[in-house]
């Protein structure tokens, strides 16, 4: 259990990173090789949405997911395929368009929720952060793109 520990670079406690602090709008779906429970027309729905993400919750289509927890962690392409282990063509770093050869993971840990109808999952539960203003999520399989939604600058007065 030791060697485990010492060999990810993971925390069962850690606090939502500020990178991800925010609203972001699901721009797209990345088509990829990688199986799942869905297809990329039954997730077309996903595109356009809002994730918001605050230290103790996640908040998808006038909900909020409560979260138990944040794990976060460091991976590179290898990890990235290891949590796809049978599938024949898991998705890699250049069907994701990720140009580093190390990214952040943030897993956010709640209770099973059957907001999609087909997964235990809610969209952008697990997120990699790939650029300042850009998240990867994936739901059942399918991988999507969002972006930070610019918060509204407030003119102060004098």
């Amino acid at each position: 259990m030791t060697v485990l520990l010492i060999g990810s670079a993971t925390s069962l406690a850690d606090p939502l990173p500020a990178q991800l602090q925010g609203t972001w709008r699901i721009a797209r779906l990345i088509p990829t090789t990688n199986m799942g429970c869905w297809d990329s027309a039954r997730a077309q729905f996903l595109v356009g949405t809002t994730l918001t993400y605050s230290p103790k919750t996640l908040h998808w289509q006038g909900g909020d997911v409560p979260l138990t927890g944040i794990v976060t962690r460091m991976i590179n392409e290898n990890d990235l395929k290891a949590e796809f282990d049978g599938d024949p063509k898991p998705a890699d770093f250049a069907q994701l368009q990720i140009k580093q050869p190390i990214v952040t993971e943030v897993n956010l840990q709640h209770e099973d929720a059957d907001i999609t109808g087909g997964s235990t999952e809610v969209p952008g539960d697990s997120v990699l952060l790939v650029a300042p203003n850009r998240i990867l999520g994936s739901a059942c399989g399918v991988y999507f793109e969002a972006q930070r939604v610019p918060t509204p600058h407030r003119p102060t007065h004098k």
